[in-house]
């Protein structure tokens, strides 16, 4: 022996590797339901899975979570990979993917102008339009 190397294994023969063949039996809507609240209670996400329903999605192996608001998809993401782990444990489907459908609409920002403002006020208000000619130099 030097060094620490030994020539003796030189001449054995590898190990073989044996293939485990593991049945996946297909996803059914109330598995992927029932698979979906187990996670919430084992992984301590009851709160934040109930709020959403997942369903199979269009593509196999691929579910589908709509988003109903701004706090569940912000929430949902740092503990995604936690829960699809724990569902592709439960279902043998190691490809199982997710995709989360945003349903809320985000509001833009909107910059409006004094007269945009002065119009939809008006249109509520009709007598503003007296009052302005009333008082012609004050800016509304």
């Amino acid at each position: 022996m030097l060094g620490g190397i030994s020539i003796k294994g030189i001449g054995a023969k590898p190990a073989t590797v044996q293939h485990i063949e593991v049945e996946v039996k297909p996803l059914s809507e109330e598995d992927l339901t029932a698979y979906w609240q187990e996670a919430g209670k084992e992984l301590g996400l009851e709160e934040l899975l109930a709020a959403a329903v997942p369903h199979l999605g269009e593509k196999q192996g691929c579910i589908e979570i709509d988003a109903q608001t701004v706090s569940f998809h912000e929430e949902f993401k740092p503990k995604k990979i936690e829960v699809m782990e724990f569902l592709r444990k439960k279902t043998g489907m190691r490809m199982l993917d997710c995709k989360v459908n945003q349903l809320f609409v985000s509001k833009d920002e909107v910059i409006y102008s004094p007269e945009d403002k002065y119009q939809a006020m008006l249109e509520q208000n009709p007598q503003l339009a007296e009052l302005r000619k009333l008082f012609p130099i004050i800016d509304y």
